[in-house]
């Protein structure tokens, strides 16, 4: 696994989805933002998110710290 931290990886996707830097993706997700992480982090890491995890994304914080708990999982 990458030494990135879940926040960095969130930031990275975000800014790849936004045709922008890390530096210029803002705190809050919106709602395409959020459709693109759900998507990749099903690929990634095999598991479908439900609508309540999804729902309490909102912000980078909330979709790293989402991202931190997958990556603590052990491998399915």
């Amino acid at each position: 696994m990458s030494a990135a931290t879940a926040r960095d990886e969130v930031l990275l996707l975000l800014a790849e989805f936004g045709g922008r830097t890390p530096e210029e993706v803002p705190e809050r997700v919106d709602s395409m933002e959020l459709a693109w992480l759900a998507h990749v982090i099903e690929q990634r890491h095999g598991r479908r998110l439900d609508d309540d995890t999804l729902a309490r994304i909102a912000t980078v914080s909330d979709a790293a710290e989402l991202l931190g708990a997958l990556r603590a999982e052990p491998q399915r």
